[in-house]
């Protein structure tokens, strides 16, 4: 894998990706699944447009903010359906005093193959601002990413996911298994990383949304995450289809932070079934 400056690619402007970033994802899958073999999609028994999860961040124990996953309207790109996966945190009034918190990142995920097209982040936090793109040729193996105006080119594993579409595609994964791991292939920081999520047990977790049967894993995360700094993550999945976030523990800059799921609205496909109990909160 060596960066270099992009060049040569067809007559496609990588520049324009700042005022339009799905122009080129549009022209690399014209017809992409002629060309690639994606995984039998799952996708939407565990999640669907409309899901809106929202949690209280709390940090020294002290509530600092709010995060916010949500699948929007999904939109067509070339011949291919893809999920618009937004993830949002922003810290409250008295935290943005003196450390203010304003992230945005943006994933388009295929909906059949469940595999990246691309990812815009915005991070600002405290003094530090953080703009890029990048945008994944799934057919020719390339990551391309626009950062402070610099254009640089990666190679990358076959179907990448970036760091948001890699916890809708672990939620839509093969049942898990106490004491195995899984492994999914993400392209962050300029490195292709094989993220490891252990699965550790099982637990019940006590949520305002209600008491849900959990399986508690950790992720080694060894680039920045959505909420947390890089480091070991904990999070709390639900025992079911959806396998929903409920809960996080992370590290920051100084210490860690906690993420509960506070409010639930559902997909299109309404209230679902979680442990064996109706999970809808309206």
């Amino acid at each position: 894998m060596r960066p270099g400056i992009t060049k040569g690619i067809g007559t496609i402007s990588f520049r324009a990706l700042l005022l339009a970033p799905l122009f080129l994802t549009a022209l690399f899958f014209p017809n992409a699944s002629a060309s690639l073999d994606p995984r039998l999609a799952k996708g939407e028994q565990a999640f669907d447009t409309g899901e809106r999860l929202t949690y209280n961040l709390t940090y020294l124990g002290l509530q600092s903010g709010t995060a916010v996953l949500e699948v929007k309207e999904k939109v067509r790109l070339g011949q291919r359906d893809a999920y618009h996966l937004v993830s949002t945190a922003q810290s409250n009034d008295f935290v943005s005093l003196f450390f203010p918190v304003d992230d945005l990142v943006e994933s388009y995920m295929d909906a059949d193959g469940l595999f990246s097209y691309n990812i815009k982040v915005h991070q600002h936090e405290g003094k530090r601002v953080r703009d890029k793109t990048i945008v994944f040729d799934q057919i020719r193996h390339k990551a391309v990413q626009i950062k402070e105006s610099r254009e640089q080119i990666f190679d990358v594993p076959p179907q990448v996911q970036d760091s948001l579409s890699s916890l809708y595609f672990f939620r839509a994964g093969e049942p898990l298994e106490v004491g195995r791991s899984v492994f999914i292939d993400v392209h962050e920081s300029e490195k292709n990383w094989k993220l490891e999520i252990q699965v550790l047990g099982k637990e019940w977790v006590n949520t305002p949304v209600g008491i849900f049967n959990t399986f508690k894993v950790k992720a080694l995360v060894r680039y920045d995450g959505l909420f947390m700094d890089k480091g070991d993550v904990y999070i709390w999945f639900t025992d079911d289809d959806k396998r929903i976030p409920v809960q996080m523990v992370g590290k920051v800059k100084i210490g860690t932070v906690t993420a509960r799921l506070i409010s639930r609205k559902n997909g299109k496909k309404g209230a679902q079934r979680v442990n064996g109990r109706s999970s809808d909160p309206s």
